[in-house]
């Protein structure tokens, strides 16, 4: 899965670079089908990140996204409501 991360008005460190890319990395335990992944990280004001996330898989392309007061939240937030909307897709197929 090829992992894009672009950040928005800050600069992304090694660290966080490295913890984002294994959060979205868990991401390939729900679905072999995910084609590429873009996640876009946004420093809002001094106290609010925001993150969003943008899969495509075959025929779709799903998004979440998430505010909060710490980057780390909002990436682990985010990570999870996309991982449900990857089971809802794969349902989809089940029936």
């Amino acid at each position: 899965m090829k992992v894009d991360i672009v950040a928005r008005h800050f600069d992304i460190s090694e660290k966080t670079n490295s913890y984002v890319t294994n959060e979205v990395a868990k991401l390939e335990k729900f679905s072999d089908r995910i084609t590429s992944c873009k996640v876009i990280l946004e420093k809002i004001t001094d106290l609010e990140y925001g993150a969003e996330l943008l899969v495509s898989v075959p025929g779709d392309q799903l998004s979440a996204s998430e505010k909060s007061d710490d980057l780390t939240k909002s990436t682990d937030f985010v990570v999870k409501k996309m991982i449900r909307q990857i089971k809802k897709y794969k349902s989809k197929f089940r029936t």
